[in-house]
């Protein structure tokens, strides 16, 4: 009886190990696949990396020339009005991330108003410009040393009041400006080709005030900006040939220059007309320089300088894509723009207004007279050749 006993349990014993081995495999498959580990299982659970996305609009030379503002000062609030300079833009700044501009005067309330050649403008000008949508400026510029030293650093005082970052001249010492847009840290840099003679006001142990156009300068801006993690670096070099709508030797030097050592876009200034872009390839990444942006707003004319294309501009839109810790410029738009100028019951004015706004079929087109439109058709057609080298391109089709 024992005997039978013994040989039942062993048979229960082999059948429920069967069971459990075949169950085993149905479930786990044949012997070669084995369970995934905790590590593994962690591993393929985990979230793919989130992509950040920034536009910015920049622009070119903000420049108050005195007739631009002799007519806006309100008496009533004691102060100058400039809310119209860039009323009829407000709207595609205020969709922009971060809005640049360059600011190429001085606010120094020790000296008095003046327009060119040395420039000293109210402290409202600032204060319409953020409220216009602008949230940095650049202040490397031929016109940044027009009230000495001491203007450098009220210029950079009534921004901080304004509430306007700012980079290329410095009050203490030189601090790189890093702005974190949606998760993507963002480096400014500007330097100046020419100051008009002035850099000779600048004391040596006041150096860090300016941004001479200099290598040596320039690498150890960007290894410091390196260091603090940027993801992306914007330049706002001050160069060229004033009124000439090609960029000179110099400024194409300075382009590789600047890309080759780790600058992601070059957004130019100074000319007084708009350049052409370049988009370029180093070391798999995707650079964009356009090397004159024009005037943004200023009161420059064809009519009495005879200089073709100083009503003109440009506002450029950059569109950054981060991912995981890469970042690149996904695309950009050019959004040329003209200076309109026009009467009111205070006198003349100016104000910005995107081309696309006032070609046929733009919502501000019947603001034109009809010899308006004409110039201004004009303007448009020959400011979309330059910007993407269609004049260049025609040439070599000739040759």
């Amino acid at each position: 009886m024992k005997k039978l006993l013994y040989i039942l349990t062993v048979l229960i014993l082999l059948t429920a190990t069967f069971i459990s081995s075949t169950l085993l495999k149905s479930y786990y498959g044949n012997n070669e696949t084995k369970p995934l580990s905790k590590s593994k299982v962690e591993e393929e659970i985990k979230e793919e990396p989130k992509t950040y996305t920034s536009k910015i609009w920049a622009t070119g030379d903000i420049m108050y020339h005195m007739p631009l503002y002799k007519n806006n000062f309100n008496a009533e609030k004691s102060e100058y009005d400039f809310s119209n300079y860039y009323k009829k833009v407000e709207e595609y700044l205020n969709g922009a991330d971060l809005v640049l501009g360059n600011f190429e005067t001085t606010v120094n309330p020790n000296r008095p108003l003046s327009g060119h050649p040395m420039f000293n403008s109210p402290e409202e000008s600032l204060k319409y410009l953020k409220a216009s949508g602008f949230d940095i400026l650049s202040t490397a510029n031929n016109h940044c040393l027009d009230t000495g030293v001491e203007g450098v650093f009220t210029t950079i005082d009534a921004m901080d009041k304004a509430g306007i970052k700012h980079f290329g001249t410095y009050k203490e010492r030189r601090e790189p400006l890093i702005v974190e847009s949606n998760n993507i840290k963002i480096g400014f840099l500007s330097y100046a080709e020419i100051f008009n003679g002035l850099e000779s006001l600048v004391s040596q142990d006041k150096s860090y005030a300016i941004s001479p156009l200099k290598e040596d300068l320039i690498l150890n801006d960007i290894s410091e900006m390196k260091n603090l993690g940027v993801d992306y670096i914007i330049c706002y070099p001050h160069w060229g040939i004033e009124y000439s709508r090609v960029p000179s030797e110099n400024q194409k030097h300075f382009e590789d220059f600047l890309l080759s050592n780790g600058v992601d876009a070059i957004l130019g200034s100074h000319p007084h007309v708009v350049q052409g872009i370049n988009e370029r390839e180093i070391n798999g990444e995707k650079k964009f320089t356009i090397y004159s942006m024009g005037n943004s707003i200023s009161n420059q004319r064809e009519l009495w300088l005879h200089r073709k294309g100083v009503e003109s501009g440009v506002f450029v839109e950059l569109n950054l894509e981060k991912t995981g810790d890469k970042t690149v410029l996904k695309s950009y738009n050019l959004f040329p723009t003209y200076v309109n100028r026009y009467r009111d019951e205070r006198g003349w004015q100016s104000e910005v207004i995107l081309y696309y706004d006032l070609i046929e079929g733009g919502k501000y087109r019947d603001l034109l007279t009809e010899k308006d439109k004409d110039f201004v058709d004009k303007s448009y057609n020959e400011t979309m050749d330059i910007l993407y080298n269609k004049e260049d391109k025609k040439e070599e089709a000739a040759a």
